[in-house]
């Protein structure tokens, strides 16, 4: 069984993965020169499109609290074919643990940055509300012009609604080129109780900043065994925002599996979305 999900699930995962949550960076860093793999897959159903993505990603502890790395993420957007790649190379540096002994905790402080570059994208895959569209206003002088100018546009924006996919705005800039900043702090209430809160910063190519959230709670039941739940959105009511249930098999020691089911909260959201995520820590 255990060969089998290995199989399955390494294949070449939705970028910015943790290591042991799904939408959620935690606070670890691996020692200097240590690794691990991440490998996931992930499916979205909109209203008018569904989404699908396999991704690969590679970490490598570096001194001095520092770790590095990389996530190839392949993508079906709704175009109908497998044509959305890109790679994101990230780094992260994690604080000095904060002793807290009034509140009997440690606080766990991180930050992560990266910029994901998309290598190939569907003629499909737009984001937000942007689409190009001609500057008409010099034509006005000439009615035909101007008319088949404004033609064109609307045109424009019809076909790139008719060959699918769906657009994202906000954090949610899978596949475009952008750059993003995680604050982390994360706390371990009890031994089997973990919370991770990230604030999220996007740096669209196009666009302005945006902001966002992640939250991630989990609770390990056995050795074996935890569940937990994740919630990430923008800072804005009327943006992407979702729920996960999550659970947690640790394999072996060098294995574990995370599954999450998703529900979307509101009218921009994926009406539901399905994750996974395997991690093998060399």
């Amino acid at each position: 069984m255990k060969k089998f999900l290995l199989v399955l699930l390494t294949q070449p995962v939705f970028a910015h993965h943790g290591q042991d949550f799904l939408v959620t960076l935690d606070s670890k860093t691996l020692a200097p020169w240590q690794a691990l793999s991440g490998s996931g897959f992930e499916h979205s159903r909109y209203t008018d499109s569904e989404e699908l993505s396999f991704t690969q990603t590679f970490i490598l502890g570096l001194p001095n609290d520092l770790s590095f790395g990389a996530t190839f993420r392949f993508a079906e957007e709704g175009s109908g074919g497998w044509d959305d790649f890109s790679i994101t190379p990230s780094l992260q540096w994690t604080a000095p643990a904060l002793s807290l002994p009034a509140l009997d905790f440690t606080l766990h402080l991180a930050i992560a940055a990266g910029w994901e570059i998309p290598i190939s994208t569907s003629s499909a895959h737009v984001h937000g509300d942007k689409i190009t569209k001609q500057d008409c206003r010099s034509l006005i002088a000439i009615p035909s012009l101007f008319a088949a100018c404004h033609q064109a546009n609307a045109s424009s924006q019809s076909h790139t609604h008719d060959e699918g996919g769906h657009s994202h705005s906000g954090i949610h800039r899978h596949g475009e080129s952008h750059g993003f900043l995680r604050f982390i702090g994360e706390i371990s209430p009890s031994s089997r109780d973990r919370l991770a809160v990230n604030l999220i910063a996007v740096f669209p190519e196009d666009d302005s900043i945006q902001t966002g959230y992640a939250l991630a709670y989990r609770r390990q039941l056995n050795d074996s065994f935890s569940l937990g739940l994740e919630f990430t959105g923008d800072f804005d009511a009327q943006g992407e925002h979702l729920a996960y249930l999550t659970s947690t098999l640790f394999l072996n020691h060098h294995l574990t599996l995370t599954l999450g089911a998703a529900a979307g909260l509101s009218s921009a959201s994926p009406s539901h979305s399905f994750q996974s995520l395997l991690v093998w820590r060399f």
